[in-house]
């Protein structure tokens, strides 16, 4: 299996995935970040996943982090997608570089290779190993390495039970091409219902998981099989106050106050029209009917201010909902990671994130950013140290 061990006691990780807190590093705010990272630990929050499709991060994260407490579960910013790696002297240069920056810091825990890459030795994506988690291990062998997030581990060049680089002559790194799942990422439950450039037209039918059952036969305890979940989530909006500043007043509603775009189905679609709320991320209307229902939903056509901060407050109750139902679940199985996709919001429109954006210097935004419901749940029930189910 795969979990975290501190000063020799296994623990259960209970938190989320970081993303940039700025689409321009330029805006970056130090005060935000330090605030951030607060409101994860005040969540009951003790690992943070710095995302392989980001960026490094400032220094005064890895700070803070280190001064509350925070695991820190760090993706090299690779995703095989996006972002792949190639065998050249400066990429070498900067995995060294950033490896050098951010050793000193006593919050991180494993280094692992890229964002759902895949890791498969003698293919494409067998750099990984060879290269970029050899670099890393060549510069620090006193944290844990990992192929890739999710990964199955390494058959050669580490410890077994640490997952540390060996660092003898010739220790190569070797992961295997198959094998028992160990972490996994998902599910990710998408807003449908109206088009958008993410998302589908049509709404369709999900499990709400109400009330939770729990599987009573898993065996539980470190000697039995456990899964880490190192990505799971729910999209949404956020919240009327972040929102309206970016929407003149006609179009506050869910649907914009205009008639919908044509958007090819699936993601990141070329919409056709005027419609402002296509293009903010997923909509949210299949969210709102399955927990609310027929009242919930009377209303989605309709606009103004009481009616979008109805709107924007249901579709986040839903959200926090989904995501509780699904880690209360997890925790009554032999689940030893569970980290939310995702943590903040890169922008003030729709995502995933349990915190808004947080940049103080747009209107409608406080520094750090507003916790969502699900935050609030998170603290009080998801994530605190004892539950009833």
């Amino acid at each position: 299996g795969m979990a975290f061990r501190v000063n020799g006691l296994l623990i259960m990780s209970r938190g989320a995935n970081m993303v940039p807190m700025e689409e321009m590093e330029g805006r970056l705010n130090a005060q935000a970040h330090r605030v951030l990272v607060q409101s994860a630990v005040d969540a009951n929050m003790n690992t943070l996943r710095v995302w392989g499709g980001g960026m490094y991060l400032p220094d005064v994260w890895y700070d803070t982090c280190d001064e509350l407490g925070v695991i820190v579960y760090h993706d090299m910013q690779y995703a095989q997608l996006g972002h792949s790696p190639a065998r050249t002297k400066a990429q070498s240069h900067e995995l060294r570089h950033q490896i050098r920056r951010l050793s000193h810091h006593v919050s991180i825990a494993l280094w692992d290779g890229c964002n759902e890459c895949q890791v498969k030795m003698n293919t494409s994506t067998g750099i990984y190993a060879d290269f970029v988690m050899t670099v890393v291990a060549e510069e620090d062998q006193s944290r844990s390495v990992w192929p890739s997030c999710p990964a199955i581990g390494w058959t050669k060049g580490v410890d077994r039970l640490t997952s540390r680089p060996l660092g003898s002559e010739g220790a190569v790194l070797v992961t295997p091409d198959d094998g028992e799942t160990i972490e996994v990422h998902g599910p990710y439950q998408h807003g449908t219902g109206f088009p958008a450039v993410n998302g589908w037209g049509m709404a369709y039918d999900f499990d709400a998981t109400l009330p939770i059952i729990l599987d009573d036969k898993t065996p539980t305890g470190p000697e039995y099989r456990n899964v880490f979940a190192s990505e799971f989530g729910t999209s949404v909006y956020s919240s009327f106050e972040s929102m309206s500043v970016t929407l003149k007043p006609p179009h506050w509603g869910l649907h914009g106050g205009d008639a919908p775009d044509t958007c090819p189905t699936g993601f990141q679609s070329v919409c056709k029209g005027n419609n402002t709320m296509a293009q903010r991320n997923y909509p949210c209307e299949n969210l709102i009917d399955k927990y609310f229902g027929a009242e919930g939903v009377k209303e989605i056509n309709q606009t103004g201010r009481f009616v979008f901060q109805k709107q924007l407050y249901l579709c986040m109750l839903a959200q926090a909902l989904h995501v509780d139902s699904f880690i209360l679940s997890q925790r009554g199985q032999n689940t030893f990671g569970l980290l939310i996709w995702q943590l903040n919001e890169i922008w003030p429109t729709g995502g995933w994130g349990s915190v808004e954006y947080g940049n103080p210097s747009f209107p409608g935004q406080v520094i750090g950013g507003r916790w969502k419901p699900l935050h609030y749940m998170l603290k009080r029930s998801s994530y605190a140290d004892v539950v009833a189910t």
